[in-house]
């Protein structure tokens, strides 16, 4: 935790110096001018909103279907406002004239509350471009599974942008006192800053600030962004984000020393009827969490499938909990289906209250659990690769009783991804991520979209009619679009509708050819859709760096996620 405290504070100074910070450059310059508590005032305001709008943004879009982006207008408002009385000193004291305060103004006062406004602004509006560390809070958060602890890390990440932005206000009040000569022109300059301000505040409102963003994000070069936010990916830093809140997975020992925890309140079973861990005492346990739509899933499915075949016979039972990811993945029928698709005859166990997940504290899609026949945990394994570490742990397990399996599978393990690899991306506003629109209606409520020509690297805009839900997007109108830039070989998506329909795709402004169709694209460019499942729209011959896929999606059906492979 404290890894993540202190590292998080260095992300949010990194944050400053990227590109993200610009488009609010001329808001945080205004400290400069005011009372000498002013800058202070910004960076508490600044500080307090940011961690409070983190965390608890959507507990406010779950519970009270509050539009967020209605929180963003009042914040440009309240900038417009401040900007109008920096150019109109008069008018503030008229108002304070007229609700009986002291005559005063921003510049005459120690501006700690004006600064304090100020920068509670900023934390409303900020969008930081968020590495590992911030990104693991708000999935945190997202799945109402916020802590203390996360909280502390927003509270860090918040201070070590706050603290630079201080230093720059500090820094141009520095300069303003030692070029005496500009204090002659000082209500220019306060009516200069005012005028930013204004056009800052509109840019908001009208979302024009997340064009600037792409725009600034797409001439900085590659090099200089991944070098700020390198330090985040280091190894100790990804095991402090696991161990994240105290919700690691259950310790696993060599050592018989962790009893499995049982399989529990399991909903439905397929191929097999109801199991427990006491009843497979004797056996060889693999336990592999997954869920039918996740392209990391399906991808160690044959390697499972295999691992059944070959070694059931020596007592080795593979049992896949289905924890669904979306809610369609509840639908046992659409399990089953998915189950018979992937071949799959081990037994399926639907854990669509988690309640198994939990017991094993897990976190991870595909997660696979190794049990000894005595029922004590001896090994596990997330994600994907370590396939042949895996067989020989499967093997071991089940030498124990003195018999030795015959000769391993000798399964070659993937090709590692290739580092510039577009990320997994999520379309629901409970994890939305990278979306540039010029308004954001995300409360479950239809909107019209503009869609945006200019994207940065993994950027998505939608145009038309678009409803956002909690876990996915549904289109409303027969002209609806969703474009997206990335970096892969491959492009999945989950997508579902109760009625067949028909996607128009396109891959930099051109139909799908031979060379980059996906195997559920045809010959025409179109994606048939007949159920909710993962379909692989894009599979290039080569890897694509900064491909612009369209997609015309017909009213009805709901896009979950975009997956990326190789």
């Amino acid at each position: 935790m404290l890894i993540l405290i202190g590292l998080g504070f260095l992300a949010g100074v990194a944050t400053v110096l990227s590109p993200c910070i610009l488009p609010i450059l001329p808001i945080m310059l205004s400290g400069a001018v005011g009372g000498k508590r002013r800058p202070y005032g910004i960076l508490l305001g600044f500080v307090l909103s940011f961690a409070i709008f983190t965390v608890f943004a959507t507990a406010l879009v779950k519970s009270l279907g509050l539009d967020l982006d209605l929180l963003r207008y009042i914040a440009a408002g309240a900038l417009v406002l401040m900007g109008i009385f920096l150019f109109f000193p008069r008018l503030q004291q008229r108002l304070n004239s007229f609700i009986k305060l002291p005559q005063t103004n921003i510049q005459k006062t120690n501006g700690f509350w004006s600064g304090f406004l100020t920068g509670s602004t900023l934390g409303l509006i900020w969008a930081p471009c968020a590495g590992p560390i911030l990104a693991a809070v708000i999935t945190l958060v997202a799945t109402s599974q916020i802590g203390f602890g996360s909280f502390l890390i927003v509270i860090s990440y918040a201070l070590g942008t706050g603290l630079i932005m201080l230093i720059i206000i500090l820094a141009s009040r520095r300069v303003l006192e030692k070029i005496k000569g500009l204090y002659k022109y000082l209500d220019t300059i306060h009516r200069i800053f005012g005028i930013l301000i204004i056009i800052a505040g509109l840019g908001i409102a009208t979302g024009y600030d997340r064009k600037v963003q792409v725009y600034l994000v797409d001439i900085t070069p590659e090099g200089w962004t991944s070098f700020l936010q390198s330090f985040e990916e280091s190894d100790k830093v990804l095991e402090a984000i696991d161990d994240l809140n105290n919700n690691t997975s259950v310790k696993v020992e060599k050592d018989k020393t962790i009893l499995a925890p049982e399989l529990q309140n399991i909903e439905a079973w397929i191929n097999s009827d109801p199991l427990t861990l006491k009843q497979l005492k004797g056996k060889v346990v693999l336990i592999d969490f997954w869920t039918y739509s996740c392209i990391n899933c399906i991808r160690t499915l044959p390697y499972l499938r295999e691992w059944n075949e070959k070694y059931q016979d020596d007592g080795l039972v593979i049992i896949g909990v289905h924890s669904p990811e979306f809610a369609f993945e509840k639908n046992i029928d659409n399990v089953r289906k998915a189950v018979n698709d992937y071949g799959l005859e081990y037994p399926i166990a639907m854990d669509n209250n988690f309640d198994t997940w939990r017991a094993y504290n897990n976190r991870y899609w595909p997660a696979e659990y190794f049990i000894d026949r005595d029922g004590y945990l001896r090994h596990s394994h997330f994600g994907e690769g370590q396939y042949q570490e895996s067989e020989e742990v499967i093997r071991q397990l089940l030498s124990e009783d003195g018999n030795m399996p015959d000769d391993p599978l000798g399964f070659a393990e993937y090709t590692k991804s290739d580092k510039r690899q577009s990320p997994e991306t999520y379309l629901g506003y409970l994890r939305l991520e990278n979306f540039v629109n010029s308004s954001q209606q995300i409360n479950d409520k239809p909107y019209e979209y503009q869609l945006i020509d200019k994207l940065g690297i993994n950027q998505w805009s939608l145009g038309g009619n678009w409803t956002i839900n909690s876990q996915s997007i549904k289109s409303n109108s027969d002209v609806a679009n969703l474009r997206i830039r990335f970096n892969s070989q491959k492009v999945f998506l989950v997508i579902g509708t109760d009625n067949p329909a028909s996607i128009d795709v396109e891959l930099n402004g051109q139909a799908l050819s031979e060379k980059n169709r996906g195997e559920d694209v045809d010959n025409n460019s179109r994606l048939s859709v007949n159920d909710y499942r993962l379909y692989n729209v894009v599979a290039s011959d080569s890897f694509i760096e900064g491909g612009i896929l369209d997609l015309t999606v017909p009213p009805g059906v709901e896009l979950f996620a975009f997956t990326f492979g190789s």
